[in-house]
């Protein structure tokens, strides 16, 4: 009879185990995610790795060498198949801030998902695995955000040519009089009155609570303008923030087979499809004046070029004109909105190319 109560509780033991690793998001979806305990975390920085192994140690120790401690460092590998993991780990045992999150490869847009999910900190703020941040960064923009009591901080880049040029990270300074608090009436358009580059997200440091609040996240799937996407996610819901012109961040420019560097026009196109339908659907956050002018120009930029002078292909070049006219007209049908003479005069010429 002992034995069997015995049994029982063992098995108990084991079945309670096993319902904890089965729901604990970070065991199950997470991987390697360690401490999730940790608080006081000022910031979390999320860094997609995806085969930087020739990159990946200067961009760790670019992080782990920075002024301000109280932060997180969450990489997550993106399925790499070179020595990116190896290098990981490496730096993980020697510094407890980083925190692996080991996934199949799916995309940047699922990585950074995966490390916002994860994120414990305050602030969270991404940074590509190939570049390189000055150590006052992540301080000064952390005491920007706690000072203005702004839910953004936007930050300057600069540019290197890898191969070319290299970056002293050590020899900056930081000026305090280059910051300024930007501000907007809201009904101001903010892409106008407040955000000098809207096309980065590795230039801002957001408040972790904003973007749950609205429910802010990569849209998966898209493999360019997800940086742009986010951001026109974000910006119409503030009306004050803080501009940075201090160097904040050092982007290296011509990575072979860097996805800034390979230029393929359909998987461009169809991610500018996928954008467009989404400020289509979410127009109703842009409540600032002529915001119907704004977004169709802004899909105008995203795809009639593309479009028009990119595809050599007849048949190709049909198809994405008639796929984006046909999205604009049930749109416009349907809420009859102000549009610049100009884009019209763009989808018709798009329409005549899907007739041909």
């Amino acid at each position: 009879m002992k034995n069997i109560k015995g049994k029982l509780i063992v098995f108990g033991f084991l079945f309670s185990v096993l319902a904890i690793m089965l729901c604990s998001p970070y065991l199950v979806s997470y991987g390697e995610v360690v401490d999730s305990s940790q608080s006081n975390i000022k910031v979390s920085v999320i860094v997609p790795v995806y085969n930087t192994e020739k990159y990946l140690d200067e961009c760790l120790e670019s992080l782990e060498n920075q002024t301000l401690k109280d932060m997180e460092i969450i990489c997550v590998n993106d399925g790499s198949k070179d020595n990116s993991y190896e290098i990981l780990q490496n730096h993980a045992k020697k510094d407890s801030r980083i925190k692996i999150i080991n996934q199949e490869n799916a995309g940047v847009c699922v990585a950074r998902n995966n490390g916002l999910k994860a994120a414990q900190g305050d602030f969270v703020i991404f940074c590509d695995s190939d570049d390189l941040i000055p150590p006052y960064a992540y301080e000064k923009a952390y005491e920007d955000a706690v000072i203005y009591k702004v839910d953004v901080v936007a930050l300057k880049m600069m540019t290197f040519v890898e191969g070319k040029e290299t970056v002293d990270i050590n020899s900056f300074k930081y000026d305090p009089t280059k910051v300024k608090v930007c501000s907007r009436q809201e009904n101001q358009n903010p892409f106008y009155y407040m955000v000098e580059n809207s096309g980065y997200v590795v230039t801002k440091l957001f408040k972790r609570s904003f973007l749950m609040k609205h429910n802010i996240a990569f849209k998966e799937g898209v493999t360019n303008y997800e940086d742009a996407l986010f951001n026109f996610m974000v910006f119409p819901h503030i009306t004050e923030m803080v501009q940075d012109d201090n160097i904040f961040y050092c982007y290296r420019t011509c990575r072979p087979n860097s996805a800034a560097t390979v230029f393929n026009v359909k998987r461009v196109l169809g991610s500018t499809m996928t954008v467009t339908k989404e400020l289509l659907d979410n127009i109703a956050i842009f409540n600032f004046d002529q915001a119907d002018e704004w977004v169709f120009a802004k899909i105008m930029d995203l795809n009639y070029s593309h479009i028009t002078k990119d595809i050599p292909n007849p048949d190709e070049k049909k198809y994405y004109a008639s796929k984006l006219v046909a999205m604009l007209d049930e749109y416009m049908q349907k809420n009859n909105p102000t549009v610049p003479q100009w884009v019209k005069n763009q989808i018709e010429d798009l329409r005549k190319i899907a007739e041909e």
